[in-house]
């Protein structure tokens, strides 16, 4: 009986312990004028359900998880948009996340919105239509042979 305690317990350990590597991402933003700056996340655990993200010049930010200064803690922070040098970022009913660091020629703004309208701009970050989520999704491409999904039943 002891030897078998022992033994669960050795497997209790075991399967509670994460061998899967974090998974970071990085998206580079570039200015007319060339400035570059990096959207960069870090996610980990079994389904990747942890994540810190910075928005910075260093494209090294958060490659660790002990690079916790001047982030932004959780899943979905924001979504946000990039065109003409302008960098805007939108939350949902408060701002979670404001940058320490300057950019000298990409502006950055701040826009709240209500849960309602955020969730209208959810899809279109989704599919990278105009605003992009973080980390940012990619399209996945399915075979043409791939069986349909039952119809649904009623």
């Amino acid at each position: 009986m002891c030897i078998l305690k022992n033994i669960l317990i050795l497997l209790t350990l075991f399967s509670c312990s994460s061998t899967t590597k974090d998974t970071f991402n990085s998206i580079e933003l570039v200015s007319s004028k060339g400035e570059k700056i990096y959207i960069n996340s870090l996610n980990w655990g079994v389904t990747d359900d942890n994540q810190i993200t910075v928005i910075s010049t260093n494209k090294e930010r958060v490659k660790e998880r002990t690079d916790t200064i001047d982030v932004v803690k959780g899943l979905e922070p924001f979504f946000y948009s990039f065109k003409n040098d302008s960098l805007k970022l939108f939350f949902s009913n408060e701002a979670t996340y404001k940058l320490k660091e300057d950019f000298k020629t990409i502006n950055v703004s701040y826009i709240v919105l209500s849960a309602e309208k955020y969730n209208k701009i959810r899809p279109k970050a989704y599919n990278n239509d105009g605003y992009f989520s973080i980390p940012r999704r990619e399209k996945i491409i399915y075979p043409s042979d791939m069986p349909k999904a039952p119809p649904a039943q009623n």
